[in-house]
């Protein structure tokens, strides 16, 4: 049995048209479309320490999604830290503890993101001496 040349430029044809249909697309870091701020940089990070307070403000054209939370207890204390929204609900409450080289830091990624609708606030309350890292994106309000 002999293959013609049709039989062959047709399982060529095929062939790439399997490998184009199977080929990787791009990767998105962020949600796609309306959710993300046409600005050149989305992403903001904040972080240093607090023996008490410390506020994130969402710009007025902007809202901000927190993303990532990192606290870090001061040496040898015991407390909690909140996070809490301008308009009054609590968005969460963390244990922190640092005793001799045990440390009981939070690190936590928000799945589906914490958004701060633009012109309000969170704050940041340590009832001790408390680093932190708070990073996400700006979204479109």
């Amino acid at each position: 049995m002999q293959t013609s040349r049709f039989q062959l430029g047709l399982i060529a044809t095929l062939a790439m048209g399997l490998g184009f249909s199977l080929s990787s697309s791009d990767a998105i870091g962020y949600p796609a479309g309306s959710a993300v701020s046409l600005g050149t940089n989305p992403l903001w990070t904040v972080g240093g320490n607090t023996g008490s307070t410390a506020v994130i403000s969402a710009p007025d054209d902007q809202d901000m999604v927190i993303t990532d939370l990192i606290l870090s207890p001061g040496y040898n204390t015991l407390g909690r830290a909140t996070l809490t929204a301008s308009s009054g609900p609590v968005l969460g409450e963390f244990y922190l503890q640092s005793y001799n080289s045990i440390d009981r830091h939070v690190r936590h990624a928000f799945a589906g993101g914490i958004r701060i609708p633009s012109g309000e606030s969170v704050t940041l309350t340590s009832e001790t001496t408390t680093h932190y890292s708070i990073s996400g994106y700006y979204a479109q309000p």
